[in-house]
């Protein structure tokens, strides 16, 4: 597989755009074997929660039993959904979102730091300045119990456990594993756009942009450095 040259982010950004345009471009499919589009998507689709599992593991929280990982799985969904509605429901409002919903803040993932942001997000949800707001998003008073419900699987006493160093590596290396995938693929379905619409033609411009060609990968190289001149002789006396 090709060597990634970019951030994990900057290929799932930029891989649903790409993928998105191979959708637009029945052609450019077309060059493409069956079903490579949505093998796209699903390679993509997996790196948010590889590059969260990774973080997880490596913040400590590993040695879970699984009913306890199920556990935490289900409270970073709750607050998730919840960060989601907050956003809808109190847009521009980036103190409230930050402090209340605690978006943005990720100093720690030990358990006891993401436990402490559950709590925080899970009071806010409750409160009378935002609740009713929150419902207008379609949020609702299940929401509110599964969420109290998950919180309460984890005691308040609930201290940092021992690393889990191999589960640490055992998700980076799926994170590692997904994104090359999902870097293998964009390339592909960027070889067939640029075979279908080749730079030679000035009017394949904006469907070349579309595909990123020329764009992404972002170009890391760096020319060498002209050779220093060198002085001519001095003259003989």
């Amino acid at each position: 597989m090709n060597r990634i040259h970019c951030p994990v982010p900057v290929i799932t950004y930029n891989g649903n755009l790409i993928v998105a345009a191979a959708q637009k471009y029945p052609k450019v499919a077309a060059r493409l074997p069956a079903g490579y589009l949505t093998e796209t998507t699903t390679a993509l689709g997996k790196i948010p929660a590889d590059v969260t599992g990774q973080k997880i593991a490596k913040g400590e929280t590993g040695n879970l039993t699984a009913a306890q990982q199920a556990n935490l799985d289900q409270l970073l969904h709750c607050m998730g959904q919840a960060r989601k509605t907050a956003k809808l429901a109190f847009p521009g409002q980036t103190v409230k979102l930050h402090q209340e919903f605690q978006i943005g803040i990720h100093d720690s993932h030990e358990l006891n730091a993401v436990l402490s942001r559950a709590d925080i997000v899970l009071a806010s949800t409750q409160t009378t300045a935002n609740l009713p707001a929150m419902k207008l998003k379609g949020w609702t008073d299940a929401e509110t119990q599964t969420f109290t419900t998950v919180r309460g699987t984890f005691p308040a006493s609930t201290t940092t456990q021992q690393s889990g160093q191999s589960d640490a590596k055992k998700a980076t290396g799926v994170k590692a594993t997904d994104a090359a995938t999902a870097y293998e693929h964009i390339l592909t379905i960027q070889n067939a756009a640029d075979l279908e619409f080749p730079a030679t033609d000035p009017a394949n411009a904006p469907a070349r942009a579309e595909f990123k060609l020329g764009i992404f990968p972002p170009d890391h190289h760096v020319a060498p450095a002209a050779p220093t001149p060198t002085p001519p002789a001095a003259p003989a006396k």
